[in-house]
């Protein structure tokens, strides 16, 4: 193929996003966050939440504490009722529901690809390229790497961070877990942490223990594995062969790439809230002179825990 037909092939391939502003459709939207989700560990577990704006609150309701009361065997009189008096709870002694709001703002992120001439010709198609191959190879690559990216500022975000602008957009679930220590003081893993983990959630979170799941490093599973797999049992040779998940006093173990080896996470998966906003932009130019193009990729999104004390966080493993 030559140059010329390369240069009209791939702007055919890359013209149909200005008729949007350079807005990918909803179905190619959908179909890329959905890819973004099947590529990373705590993005596919999350919930996740759709926004059409920058600033999105979600409220909540509870009740937290007690809500019954000794009733009283006879009338009393009230302020409310006069002398006539009557069987209900004083004002003082009714309960009001906790509410909260969780707000999500979301942070924008952008990735800036350049994609030679050559590169396109001779690394992505041989040179054979059609408009629909090459726009789906484009999105394929971006999405494999972009989603990795998001599972490092979901682990590892922290807007305390002064090194690094893009971790420091949003606080991920390490920072955001605090109310819940375990501190393991360098002693190796095992069963124990597990359960002084579970143990560290307040009692009413133990009939969810189903839907929990413990997070770690890749190395910390295969630690653990190891360990099972010792024992001369039929689970022992089916945890070493990877053909099982591990499960843990009733809860089942994932491991992610940016966990730290120091550290773990206990909690409901969709408890961890991300917020995306729908439309993700994707712009493009043709610089002739450096015979390239450059793919922009900008998106919104936001973080959150719905409820911090459902999460659980070990520190300092040995």
């Amino acid at each position: 193929m030559t140059e010329q037909e390369l240069v009209q092939r791939a702007d055919l391939a890359l013209s149909d996003l200005i008729s949007t502003g350079g807005y990918l459709t909803t179905e190619q939207s959908n179909k890329f966050f959905r890819k973004l989700l099947d590529e990373a560990v705590i993005l596919k577990d999350a919930r996740t939440i759709p926004m059409s704006r920058p600033k999105m609150e979600i409220n909540k309701i509870g009740f937290g504490t007690r809500v019954l009361r000794a009733a009283t065997e006879g009338l009393i009189s009230t302020p409310e009722m006069g002398e006539a008096g009557t069987r209900a709870l004083t004002r003082a002694q009714r309960y009001i529901p906790t509410t909260e709001r969780i707000t999500l703002e979301t942070s924008e992120v952008i990735a800036e690809i350049d994609l030679p001439y050559e590169v396109i010709e001779d690394s992505i198609e041989g040179g054979d390229l059609d408009a629909s191959t090459f726009q789906q190879t484009i999105i394929d690559m971006m999405a494999e790497r972009i989603s990795l990216d998001l599972e490092e500022l979901v682990v590892l975000g922290d807007t305390a961070n002064v090194g690094d602008a893009y971790l420091a957009l949003q606080d991920g679930v390490i920072v955001s877990a605090v109310s819940n220590i375990v501190n393991q003081s360098g002693d190796p893993m095992g069963p124990q942490l597990f359960g002084n983990m579970i143990k560290a959630l307040p009692t009413k979170y133990y009939k969810l223990l189903g839907r929990y799941r413990f997070y770690m490093s890749k190395p910390k599973e295969i630690d653990y594995r190891m360990t099972v797999a010792q024992r001369q049992t039929a689970m022992g040779d089916a945890i070493l062969s990877g053909t099982v998940p591990v499960n843990v006093l009733g809860v089942a173990m994932s491991s992610t790439s940016y966990m730290p080896n120091d550290v773990a996470i206990l909690m409901p998966p969709q408890n961890l809230i991300i917020g995306v906003q729908r439309q993700l932009r994707m712009e493009f130019d043709r610089i002739v002179r450096e015979r390239a193009f450059v793919i922009v990729v900008s998106m919104r999104l936001a973080l959150a825990f719905e409820e911090e004390s459902m999460v659980v966080k070990a520190i300092n493993l040995g």
